[in-house]
């Protein structure tokens, strides 16, 4: 007991990385085989077209290669020790299949999502203290968007872990600045281009403090405040040169790191560069794609507020979010402390650089959740401090530990332990369905494979194109499948939910989605997803409407079911 008292903090520190080890690697197989997540499947099928040395291309620049070469040799470890078990060829060593591909990613997911949360403990005491730093390890441990995340085999836990680290290590370089620390910042910057070339947004960041250090002839310690650390010398150019030798340094090593990581950026320009057109298109909204059409009509930073950080963060955090960050940019100015601008450098760089595009996916938010964490955990102890009554300070932090929990639970619970929605639909298909009934569906949408694997008759229609007049989506030929077909599934809301909300942009489609739902065209509902208290807990009541797509299309979409009238 006496040990327990002496290490409360980490060892509740301890107790919540458990728990994020629990909820971050618990079902990691789930959606097998069909593996519903477009983004981890793209990825996959680059690390398993891989071959060391003779093919390293992974002819896939959405992202930057740095993950698919870890994912790849990770896996080909994995295939050394299974071979030493199974005799397996030499030539299979060197060969990661798609399922290992994505098991691998996965829970390199969710080692990021957990390793997160003693990071934000170690954080937030540098801060200011270890109440700070336990909040914000709880916070973390108990995130709807570490959670879901941590199952998905794509980069966006690589990034927020990273860039955690890279605000770290500035502390450190502002706190106590030299060569390692330096080399250490200039590492890490160079991976999170390696991994997504948007993390150059960043980079003015770690510039910013080299002129500040540069120019600074103090060197106290995390004490140091901005007001007392300035001696400006326009005329110092000992200073002027140190700015440019460190300044070069990080350049160059963060240059080196993306070179070596991403050679084929170079030895394959044309598909580099013609992948980064494309991306940038779609992100900007000129490059019109079916999988966007949720996004047309929305006011940058008014949705993701609405739709997007309710879910990840939970309502009651995202409530707490902007009085926080008021309270903690006054305290930046009143006592000039460097280290809460570096805090609010990031959260607005990191926000600012995503949120005005004309994509507003969830995934874009993920790296302002740590810096979220820390803000909220800032105010919340601050304000802690200041109130004398302490049961009532034990009932407000009782409020939030089961306020958070709950979310976190209930998201869990929802989507990684009940059934999966497109198995649990498919479920009740096999019982009410005839195996030789004409199923007309939706294209694009990976939640129809189970119904393709289980039906002989599976047909569908470009509904994405119908109000472009496609020569595969008439309304003459739609008519001749809605004739055709005995039931209608609809494998998640991508489609339906932009259709039915923005009538004028889809006339047509608005049409065939509405008259389905009503009844009017000829079919009546026979299942849809159900939701019981968790779900309705996790997406406030609304699974199909509310959100942004990607908040559930992936691992829990709402699958509907209509059967034509006899």
């Amino acid at each position: 007991m006496k040990l327990l008292k002496k290490h409360n903090y980490s060892f509740i520190v301890m107790l919540l990385t458990l728990v994020g080890i629990a909820l971050h690697f618990y079902n990691l197989n789930w959606g097998a085989p069909f593996y519903f997540h477009p983004d981890e499947r793209n990825i996959a099928s680059a690390v398993s077209q891989l071959q060391f040395p003779s093919q390293m291309n992974p002819h896939f620049f959405a992202y930057g290669s740095l993950p698919i070469y870890i994912i790849y040799f990770t896996g080909v470890v994995a295939n050394y020790f299974t071979g030493l078990l199974q005799q397996l060829p030499q030539t299979q060593l060197f060969t990661v299949s798609f399922e290992n591909s994505i098991i691998v990613g996965r829970a390199y997911s969710a080692l990021f999502s957990t390793l997160l949360i003693p990071l934000l403990y170690l954080l937030g005491k540098r801060l200011k203290d270890k109440k700070i730093g336990l909040l914000a390890s709880f916070l973390g441990a108990t995130s709807v968007g570490f959670i879901q995340f941590a199952h998905f085999g794509t980069f966006e836990m690589w990034l927020t872990f990273l860039g955690t680290i890279l605000f770290g290590l500035c502390l450190s370089y502002f706190n106590r600045p030299n060569i390692s620390t330096l080399l250490f910042v200039s590492l890490i910057a160079g991976a999170l281009v390696s991994i997504k070339v948007t993390s150059l947004a960043l980079f003015p960041l770690p510039v910013a403090l080299l002129i500040f250090r540069s120019f600074t002839h103090t060197k106290q310690t995390s004490t140091l405040h901005i007001a007392h650390a300035i001696d400006l010398r326009a005329s110092d150019l000992h200073s002027f040169i140190t700015f440019l030798k460190n300044t070069l340094f990080f350049a160059i090593i963060a240059a080196l790191v993306y070179l070596i990581t991403n050679p084929f950026v170079f030895l394959d320009q044309k598909d580099f560069l013609s992948s980064m057109h494309y991306e940038s298109a779609v992100a900007l909204g000129t490059e019109p794609v079916f999988y966007t059409g949720g996004f047309l009509m929305t006011i940058p930073l008014l949705y993701q507020t609405l739709h997007v950080f309710p879910f990840i963060l939970n309502p009651l955090i995202l409530i707490l979010l902007i009085p926080a960050s008021v309270f903690v940019c006054i305290k930046m100015f009143r006592h000039k402390d460097g280290q809460l601008l570096l805090l609010i450098a990031f959260f607005l760089i990191l926000l600012v650089s995503q949120v005005f595009l004309f994509v507003k996916w969830t995934r874009y938010m993920m790296p302002t959740l740590p810096f979220i964490y820390l803000i909220v955990a800032y105010t919340i102890s601050s304000m802690l401090e200041k109130m004398h009554s302490k049961p009532l300070r034990m009932i407000e932090m009782a409020c939030l530990v089961v306020i958070c929990s709950i979310f976190a639970f209930s998201y869990f619970k929802t989507a990684f332990i009940n059934t999966d929605s497109r198995i649990a639909a498919l479920t009740f298909a096999q019982h009410t369905i005839p195996l030789n009934a004409t199923i007309l569906s939706e294209p694009a949408d990976l939640g129809v494979l189970p119904f393709q694997d289980a039906f002989p008759h599976v047909d569908a229609f470009n509904f994405y194109e119908l109000d472009n007049n496609s020569i595969d989506a008439t309304e003459t030929l739609l008519q001749q499948k809605i004739s055709d077909a005995q039931y209608i599934v609809l494998p998640s809301q991508r489609i339906l939910q932009p259709r039915l909300q923005h009538p004028t942009l889809f006339p047509k489609s608005y049409v065939f989605y509405n008259s389905l739902i009503n009844g009017t065209l000829g079919y009546h509902k026979i299942y849809e997803t159900p939701c019981d208290i968790f779900c309705e807990i996790t997406y406030l009541g609304d699974p199909v409407f509310w959100w942004e797509q990607t908040v559930s299309v992936f691992d829990r979409p709402t699958v509907f079911i209509y059967k034509k009238n006899s």
